[in-house]
């Protein structure tokens, strides 16, 4: 099998199937079905049908399924047409597709969070 969730250090967490618990991913998450607890991995996709409840950290994240509570992607977050975002959300950088639900309760731009402490920081 070639496919790349069968690459070592991911996991791949089909459609129909739930888990939970706490996760930590060298290498990417596919959510394809329910994950309810907290993930730490590099990337993540969720598809269409996938559904996040917890706390996530991740590098990237391409989000086309829900995300509820928290999301940290500390570098780039990606909200497709068919995404949500419920909870809160911090990101390097943001991409919302054209009929994605971008985060509706709190986002952080963390570039720009960074980028305030540096100017208060030269201020005082």
């Amino acid at each position: 099998m070639n496919k790349e969730g069968d690459q070592k250090g991911n996991i791949f967490i089909g459609e129909g199937v739930t888990a939970s618990g706490s996760f930590q991913v060298p290498g990417k998450a596919m959510i394809n079905g329910s994950l309810d607890g907290e993930l730490i991995a590099d990337e993540l996709t969720v598809g269409p049908n996938g559904k996040l409840l917890g706390k996530v950290q991740v590098r990237k994240a391409d989000i086309h399924g829900e995300s509820h509570e928290s999301i940290t992607a500390s570098e780039y977050l990606i909200i497709r047409s068919t995404g949500q975002i419920h909870g809160v959300a911090a990101y390097g950088k943001i991409e919302i597709e054209r009929g994605g639900l971008p985060p509706v309760s709190r986002t952080v731009c963390l570039a720009h969070q960074a980028l305030l402490k540096v100017n208060w920081a030269e201020e005082v």
